[in-house]
């Protein structure tokens, strides 16, 4: 049994490497018929079904129930290539999520294990802003290798969890790297990435002071005792030479796909720096990785590709039904109820993914301002998932560490809930001056 499940695990992450390789090379194969990518990517999703929690199992295939049932009846009422739209929505997605995580073998500096931690607020400073900048490239990875240092010596304690949880998610409103954007740009492909990066860093560093200015407060006896990450300026590169590479790259060639660019980057730059690293080994070492890390990714890329078809049974739906939203236009109070509502939907347990897959076809015939549409996505990925029980990063800390999940929640919550008020603020500046 061990045997079949290697080689089923094995089989599953090839085909996800091919889903990178076909995502990179389809920019410079006109005419190339996206759908098959689709098709090997569930094939891969199929073959690891097995691995995946009865609970994500059981959301998986409700959304893909429902996008399937969409697609089927909107089909008998003449609406066509929905089949298409499933297969390829969130590919690209799942494709660079797949690159990315092969940063993880780069991104974060070989730390002396005998190094001693440090403590109190330079320690909260310094963890808050390794994990954001490592997290906004190797995404989850980074809390993993955060969280893991920090508890060798003692559990994790919440304010610890705090500061990693909100300080690594909150980079989802500007950081390319993440599914946030890949799920953004998807929706509203005409954005301006640079712009989103530039408005989103803005949303990241507020909300990080939030968390700053509460874990220093006297209630939790102004972060004195709080022991951080031991973290050094020098391997803060890998961030610095991807997001400034990406964005050279997308402004010399805007036509490339942000996500398939985003891919490549990812894997040159891993690759190059093993070489460099490692030598003769770096074929070993991308292998170990490709086998244990990719089927692993299995129950986040399940539910991206579910989503996909989600939003095509709804495109067919709005087509079919002529739904309407409540208002004519998306400036800024609608980018804002749009925002609330995420927000409030995220902490009842919806994951961002489905609301931007079912949102998203349903606003983009109102012909918003899509770099409007896709911050506002960002900021509620961003910002709501920090209190989201379907949060991979919330739900990982908690059973990994032994944490007091709904105490984290309720915390993340208050979190949640002041910077939305401050999402909303740069939402109005933004329209105000881009209407100017």
């Amino acid at each position: 049994m061990n045997t079949l499940a290697s080689i089923r695990d094995s089989v599953a992450a090839w085909l996800y490497f091919s889903v990178v390789v076909l995502v990179i090379v389809a920019v410079w194969l006109p005419g190339y018929p996206a759908w098959i990518t689709g098709v090997i990517a569930w094939c891969a999703c199929l073959l690891l079904l097995p691995r995946l929690p009865r609970h994500q199992l059981r959301l998986v295939l409700i959304l893909a129930g429902l996008g399937v049932a969409g697609i089927a009846w909107s089909m008998t009422q003449g609406v066509r290539g929905l089949i298409e739209i499933a297969l390829t929505q969130n590919v690209p997605l799942a494709g660079m999520l797949i690159a990315v995580s092969f940063l993880q073998l780069i991104a974060v500096g070989r730390q002396q294990s005998a190094e001693s931690p440090e403590q109190g607020r330079g320690a909260l400073a310094k963890t808050m802003l390794g994990v954001h900048l490592f997290g906004a490239v190797i995404n989850y990875s980074a809390v993993a290798i955060f969280a893991d240092r920090l508890s060798a010596r003692s559990k994790l304690s919440l304010p610890q969890a705090m500061a990693l949880s909100q300080a690594f998610i909150v980079g989802a409103a500007w950081s390319p790297f993440y599914g946030a954007m890949a799920a953004a740009l998807t929706v509203a492909p005409a954005a301006s990435l640079t712009q989103l990066i530039l408005w989103g860093l803005p949303v990241a560093a507020a909300g990080m002071t939030v968390t700053w200015l509460t874990l220093t407060s006297a209630k939790y006896s102004g972060a004195r005792d709080f022991v951080g990450y031991p973290l050094h300026l020098e391997a803060l590169w890998v961030p610095a030479v991807l997001a400034v590479s990406v964005l050279a790259i997308h402004e010399w060639q805007p036509a490339w796909p942000v996500l398939a660019v985003i891919a490549a980057m990812a894997l040159l730059v891993t690759l190059l720096t093993l070489l460099l690293r490692e030598g003769d080994a770096t074929a070993v070492i991308l292998q170990r990785h490709g086998r244990a890390r990719l089927p692993a990714m299995n129950g986040e890329l399940t539910l991206f590709l579910a989503a996909g078809f989600l939003s095509a049974g709804m495109n067919g739906a709005i087509d079919v039904l002529d739904l309407k939203l409540p208002f004519s236009n998306f400036g800024a109070f609608e980018a804002s109820v749009v925002l609330v509502l995420m927000n409030v939907a995220a902490w009842l347990g919806l994951h961002p993914i489905i609301l931007v897959s079912v949102l998203g076809p349903w606003i983009l015939p109102l012909q918003p301002d899509q770099t409007l549409l896709a911050m506002t996505f960002l900021m509620s990925w961003g910002v709501g998932l920090t209190a989201c029980p379907m949060s991979n990063t919330m739900l990982g800390m908690a059973g990994r560490y032994g944490l007091p999940f709904g105490d984290l929640l309720r915390r993340n919550r208050v979190f949640s809930m002041k910077v939305t008020g401050i999402c909303i603020a740069v939402i109005y500046v933004y329209v105000g001056m881009t209407a100017g």
